[in-house]
């Protein structure tokens, strides 16, 4: 076999602890050696990381590690992605792993229908590895078969996760895709919308080769005060990003995109509003998204699975600024 035909880019920052579970897991996937290739980007980490790799590598020659300063996980994924030779794409975070002897069957199946796109099901686990929580993109049996990512986005959920997907590189290249540097969180569901307008062939399968590991100290349960408000902006100038993505897709198309697309436009910006509520920089949240264009912004609804009256009152709320400020101020007071 000439070809490499799967590329796992895995960034790795100060996560030595989970690190050997997640390479073990790659390598141990059943696949021959020359079909796949583990680039592990080392994003300026302090602790043992780099050293780990360094030695995991001696004894697997598809591993490769690449240095660069501490830059973000943005730049390092791009990073990988400029020197990838995989006809397939994997994400995989350096915390989380993957069920072993499952990207076989998955990666079969991308190659053989030269799919741009293939999501699959994931777990939430705790740091043991127990499931707390099983993701599937369908709420009931649809057609296995490829379709454009327009006509998947009108029939699955939108996931904005780039780890849960296959991506075909020369597609990701066609495209000039990258993640946006200047995001911290939210940038993979920036990058999906504008992959999955343009896929022409999609597809889901129902397997669970990923595991998400949640724990308490990762960079996504950062509770800085400083690092969470610039999350919360972060967010906001994601959903500005989807935005423009619909808008660009209207124009060619003359129509408007998916409703989930714009779902989760309204989640990034409902989010944002929540947390600015509960952290007191409300007026310095919903200046950047009047800014942006995106304030008012619609309900959140089905789309993303917000159902109820609940939900709207929620958002009735938020679109009246002095009472939602004067909210986030009494939450302050009671906090304190």
């Amino acid at each position: 076999m000439d070809e490499i035909l799967l590329t796992y880019i895995v960034p790795v920052y100060n996560t030595e602890p989970w690190l050997t579970r997640c390479l073990d897991s790659l390598v141990g996937q059943g696949l021959p050696d020359e079909a796949y290739e583990v680039l592990v980007v080392d994003d300026g980490s302090t602790d043992g990381s780099r050293q780990l790799v360094e030695q995991f590598a001696k004894h697997h020659p598809q591993v490769r590690l690449i240095i660069q300063e501490n830059l973000g996980v943005s730049s390092a994924r791009n990073r990988a992605l400029d020197l990838a030779e995989g006809r397939y794409i994997q994400f995989v975070d350096s915390d989380d792993y993957l069920e072993s002897s499952t990207m076989a069957t998955v990666l079969h199946r991308a190659v053989g229908e030269e799919l741009d796109m293939l999501l699959f099901n994931f777990n939430k686990v705790d740091e043991d590895g127990l499931v707390l929580e099983h993701f599937t993109p369908v709420d009931h049996p649809r057609s296995a078969s490829a379709m454009t990512g327009v006509s998947f986005l009108e029939t699955h959920r939108m996931m904005p996760y780039v780890c849960w997907y296959l991506v075909r590189r020369d597609y990701l290249n066609a495209r000039n895709a990258r993640f946006d540097t200047s995001l911290i969180v939210c940038e993979d569901g920036a990058l999906i919308a504008d992959l999955l307008l343009n896929a022409q062939r999609v597809a889901y399968q129902d397997v669970t080769p990923y595991h998400y590991v949640m724990r308490g100290g990762s960079a996504m349960h950062n509770s800085d005060a400083a690092h969470l408000r610039r999350r919360i902006l972060s967010q906001v100038d994601a959903a500005a990003s989807i935005e423009k993505t619909c808008l660009r897709y209207q124009a060619s198309v003359n129509n408007e995109p998916p409703l989930s697309v714009r779902g989760l436009r309204n989640v990034y910006l409902y989010f944002s509003m929540t947390r600015a509520l509960t952290s007191g920089c409300v007026d310095e949240v919903m200046s950047h998204m009047c800014d942006s264009g995106l304030y008012p912004f619609p309900c959140v609804g089905p789309e993303a699975n917000y159902h109820g009256f609940k939900w709207k009152l929620i958002h009735a709320l938020m679109m009246r600024p002095a009472l939602w400020r004067a909210l986030s101020n009494l939450y302050c007071k009671i906090k304190k």
